[in-house]
């Protein structure tokens, strides 16, 4: 008998939660929102944030005309990364080419460039780059540094520049977790943390402020429940869809994209629950806070962009300002992006990610009590 009201308090909180799950499936755009925009929001990521830089367009000014300038021509034309090379009769024009975005990078090749090398004397090439594509010139400047350097280590090796000069020695690199250097490997278990962010939020975000705009905020009030037992219902929604989303994402990326996972993947269950716990009591805070729904949509993106900016995913944390590095340490999708590279790359020991899931874990608690205490207070 003494169990009764517990048993009875749990099926009215289940009761919530069906409802509420209810409510979320029957909205045509919330379906849109929880089943077909995550899966293609995953397949356009994995395409358009590309990390590599192919197609290349060049510019080439050859003023040398030798046997230098001739194997770089053909090193070049023949790269299956350079789709053009355009061949310019001055600077000037070159210039021109890169300020009309017709090239991103240029080669001036000056004058007595092979005589010069083939006597010993070393030899310049200026390498002219678009620095309105910071990124993508610093990638393409190393790759004509590459091949540049290549076609004067094979003329000196083959003999047709003289014996003059000693042959350079050569570095041997080995890439570590990400061998072949594919971007898909690095972008697409990130994308669990980004996209489950931006799905759980958008539906947390909403569960209260719907309330108050539709009319039904006393009705909620009068329920039999204490006030976390309600915000825990309201809430089951946007946790099954994050985790169901989530775990599909686990299942989609090895399958699709032939990134292995290495690790644990009980581990990683863990890690993706913990998390989506983290961003249910941000979004419920943000809910609380909002009283309706457009008020709860801006709190959500406002919330939602710097999450993801100060994750590491678009930029290396240790490249951020000093006074961003707190935020970054209590940012759970940080966190969440660690333990999924580490766990599907490298096989990331227990013990690292439990230091990456207490911040998580913390978060969560925090949010959530939060959302109680301003819940409480709109109560009262």
């Amino acid at each position: 008998m003494g169990q009764t009201p517990r048993w009875s308090r749990l099926g009215r909180l289940a009761a919530l939660a069906m409802k509420e799950l209810k409510v979320v499936l029957l909205d045509q755009r919330a379906r849109v929102t929880l089943i077909a925009s995550p899966i293609i929001q995953l397949a356009l990521f994995g395409f358009a944030t590309t990390l590599e830089v192919k197609s290349i367009e060049l510019g080439l000014v050859d003023r040398d005309g030798g046997r230098v300038a001739e194997q770089l021509v053909a090193a070049l034309d023949g790269s299956p990364n350079v789709r053009r090379l355009v061949l310019y009769p001055s600077e000037a024009a070159l210039g021109d080419g890169i300020a009309q975005r017709e090239i991103i990078a240029g080669l001036i090749l000056p004058q007595r460039l092979s005589a010069d090398i083939a006597a010993g004397r070393g030899g310049e090439v200026q390498a002219l780059l678009d620095g309105r594509r910071s990124n993508a010139s610093q990638i393409v400047g190393g790759y004509l540094d590459t091949v540049v350097t290549r076609a004067g280590a094979t003329l000196s090796s083959s003999g047709q520049l003289g014996a003059r000069a000693p042959p350079a020695p050569q570095v041997l690199v080995r890439h570590w977790y990400n061998p072949n250097l594919d971007y898909l490997w690095f972008t697409m278990p990130s994308m669990i943390a980004v996209i489950t962010a931006v799905l759980v939020l958008s539906v947390s975000a909403q569960s209260v402020a719907r309330e108050r705009e539709f009319g039904t905020y006393d009705e909620l009030m009068i329920l039999p429940l204490h006030p976390w037992e309600i915000l825990l219902g309201k809430v089951a929604p946007a946790f099954l869809a994050g985790l169901a989303n989530a775990l599909l994402f686990v299942a989609m990326i090895p399958t699709l994209y032939g990134v292995p996972l290495t690790g644990s993947a009980a581990l990683l269950l863990v890690a993706i629950v913990v998390y989506t716990m983290s961003l249910v009591g941000t979004g419920l805070m943000i809910s609380c806070l909002a009283s309706n729904q457009q008020q709860a949509f801006l709190g959500m993106f406002f919330v939602t962009v710097p999450l993801i900016l100060l994750s590491g995913y678009a930029s290396p944390v240790d490249n951020m300002p000093g006074w961003l590095q707190p935020l970054v340490a209590i940012n759970p999708s940080h966190h969440m992006i660690v333990i999924s590279e580490g766990i599907f790359l490298k096989d990331l020991p227990p013990g690292l990610v439990f230091g990456h899931l207490w911040p998580m874990a913390a978060a969560a608690i925090t949010t959530f009590a939060a959302a109680l205490l301003v819940f409480r207070a709109r109560r009262e």
